[in-house]
């Protein structure tokens, strides 16, 4: 960010005073001298206000509040309103759009870091790469006759002769995902080693699961361990190797969680969206051509309706029928965030039930598959619909589509930061046959770790999830980390709190206001979109495709990955 002179500097150096800023709160739509910076929010009882910050000298319009700045009205970048109910931690991110080389700052989106740290999440045991680097090992039983070393990801054993019991655990930081998967040695040595699996809290070695035996020679072998149906993998805890009576050696060179056999990709076939009506009615036959090159097996697709009914049900079921000659199942999508608002729901309802009419009146072969709903609750206002009554709202609005849907397979399109809303997600599973997780990431560990919560989700209530990725154009932007300083402190962004409203006021020169918090710039960055989309090599994502739904075609859930602007 860019730092000028003090502004009692500047002022001392002018020979004509400049005038005092304000920041003001008015209701309705005020009068804005030119020059003036402004932002607007809708306050709980529905009115709009608009913060303002200006050097317009006088008195403030009839009913605003106003509270002089410390900085004139060209030093300011940015305002932007947080929500009465917000509690600003130790750390504010803003997310949003620099011009005017860094001299305005458009915020799109902020987030409040809590004093408290939260809990480190457990991440999924990764597939296919050796679990030996990130473990932990500690011995157990008779350890006066064992060494175990674990170095540059290897686990060296040595056990000496006896008759007492003694063994090592290996301990991750990873809980073991619902797939159909085994654990792989590769190993060489002397020695018989049982090996064991435990879950739940106990840390008794006599309560693992028995896996299987390394009978290690001097030369590098490979065994495979299938995971024990009782397992409780979510609460995984330890795999451990016992010693044999003789002395013995073992070298574990790694240690892989691995498919249990071949996924077949047929099984869960990509999906993609058209979102234009007319590229289903004016363009069905190259539509679908393309579809069928890219193994395309499932399309969504915006069904206009007229006067509670599907406006063109012949044209729509010519498209159905020419689509399953191809081997691609049509679904309906339609979705906004206002539908889990009553009128919403209503009106989403009485949609669902024209689709219900359609596929009723259809005959074989014309019927759409189901319907999919993007609806986003998030993105309300909190006074329009507070952040505790969301997710109440989002499942009556689900189970309302579930009666009304009949037959329709129902599927609902979820962020993956969904993950850890665990009572959402269970309520869900009542009313959904599918879930449609979107994943903007680019790299294929990240993606991994995404997906797994909600594939383990499917597979536990018997539910089919698709994984989501995108290619379309994201737009670039900068995300600022800006952090508390001490009372009386200078510092970039100033919030107040003005008329119940929170409002926070970006500078180019740090200043202090006794009527706000202040907070210091503490980094920049550039967010890279080429995290987020393949946009700009879609290539890419064809050629990671295969590998995903391998990996993803061991959770019995898997439906397959849903391509976003593929085309």
């Amino acid at each position: 960010m860019s730092r000028s002179l003090p502004l009692l500097l500047l002022l001392s150096l002018s020979t004509t005073p400049a005038l005092a800023a304000s920041l003001q709160l008015c209701p309705g739509t005020p009068v804005v001298s030119p020059g003036a910076i402004t932002a607007q929010t809708t306050a709980p009882d529905g009115s709009v206000l608009h913060a303002i910050v200006t050097e317009e000298p006088g008195k403030p319009q009839a009913n605003c509040r106003m509270l002089p700045l410390p900085a004139s009205v060209t030093g300011v970048q940015a305002l932007h309103f947080l929500p009465p109910d917000a509690r600003p931690g130790k750390t504010i991110l803003l997310r949003g759009i620099e011009a005017d080389k860094g001299k305005s700052f458009s915020v799109s989106e902020h987030t409040l870091v809590s004093d408290q740290p939260a809990p480190r999440p457990q991440t999924p045991m990764p597939f296919g790469a050796s679990l030996l680097g990130a473990m932990q090992t500690r011995t157990h039983g008779d350890t006066e006759r064992i060494n175990a070393n674990l170095k540059d990801g290897r686990l060296y054993l040595t056990c000496r002769a006896g008759a007492r019991p003694a063994g090592v655990a290996l301990l991750g930081p990873w809980f073991m995902p619902r797939a159909h998967a085994v654990l792989q040695g590769a190993f060489s040595g002397t020695g018989r080693f049982a090996m064991r699996i435990q879950d739940g809290a106990s840390a008794k070695p006599q309560a693992a699961l028995d896996l299987g035996y390394l009978d290690a020679g001097q030369r590098v072998q490979t065994a495979r361990f299938a995971l024990p149906e009782q397992l409780d993998r979510a609460n995984w805890r330890q795999v451990t190797l016992a010693c044999p009576q003789g002395a013995a050696t073992l070298t574990l060179d790694a240690l892989t969680l691995e498919a249990a056999g071949d996924a077949d990709p047929a099984a869960a076939p990509r999906a993609t969206w058209t979102w234009s009506p007319n590229e289903w009615r004016e363009r069905a036959a190259p539509l679908l051509d393309w579809a069928a090159e890219q193994k395309i097996g499932a399309v969504f697709i915006t069904v206009p309706l007229k006067d509670g009914a599907v406006a063109d049900a012949a044209q729509l079921g010519a498209f159905v029928r020419q689509a399953g000659s191809r081997g691609i199942a049509v679904s309906a999508m339609e979705g906004a965030p206002e539908m889990v608002l009553p009128a919403g729901q209503a009106g989403a309802v009485a949609r669902m039930r024209a689709y219900a009419a359609y596929n009723a009146a259809a005959a074989d072969g014309a019927r759409l598959k189901g319907v999919q709903y993007h609806i986003e609750p998030y993105a309300l206002p909190a006074h329009v619909l507070p952040q505790a009554q969301r997710d109440r709202r989002y499942l009556e609005l689900a189970a309302a589509l579930h009666q009304a849907g009949g037959k329709l397979t129902l599927d609902f399109v979820v962020p993956h930061w969904w993950a850890g809303k665990t009572g959402l997600l269970d309520g869900l599973a009542k009313y959904a046959d599918m879930l449609t997780v979107k994943s903007p990431r680019t790299d294929p560990e990240q993606i991994y770790r995404l997906a797994v919560p909600f594939l383990d989700w499917g597979a536990l209530h018997g539910k089919t999830v698709r994984v989501a990725l995108d290619a379309g154009p994201i737009g670039a932007g900068v995300q600022r980390r800006y952090e508390r300083r001490p009372p009386g402190a200078r510092g970039d962004l100033l919030v107040f709190e003005l008329g119940g409203q929170k409002i926070l006021l970006l500078l180019q020169v740090p200043a202090a206001h006794d009527k706000a918090q202040a907070y210091a710039l503490a980094a920049s960055q550039d967010i890279d979109a080429a995290d987020a989309s393949f946009h700009a090599d879609k290539g890419a994502l064809m050629r990671l495709l295969p590998q995903l739904e391998s990996v993803f075609g061991t959770w019995t859930s898997f439906g397959g990955m849903a391509l976003h602007d593929l085309r």
